[in-house]
């Protein structure tokens, strides 16, 4: 069975495999990738609005409970959700 989670952005509930996790990284927000660092994490669908809802609600910092700046690289951004939307069609 498949942990469920839910998204920071949205507050809809989904599949942990689903789901990106971010991480507090001195605090700036940082994907993590293979969803196994240490610590608390923050879930978000892979989907540019989810990720404008959390940065709009401070999501991320009350999912971390730590002060976060909101900055990501978008390219980076972009990239992981690409590898996130191509990871979900398979």
């Amino acid at each position: 069975m498949n942990p469920v989670r839910t998204c920071v952005g949205c507050g809809q509930r989904g599949n942990r495999a689903d789901l990106l996790r971010f991480i507090s990284n001195s605090g700036f927000l940082e994907p993590d990738q293979y969803k196994s660092a240490q610590g608390r994490g923050a879930w978000l669908h892979p989907w540019a609005k989810c990720f404008d809802q959390a940065i709009t609600r401070k999501a991320f910092g009350r999912a971390l409970k730590a002060i976060v700046e909101n900055r990501l690289n978008p390219s980076d951004l972009d990239k992981f959700i690409e590898q996130a939307e191509t990871m979900l069609e398979n």
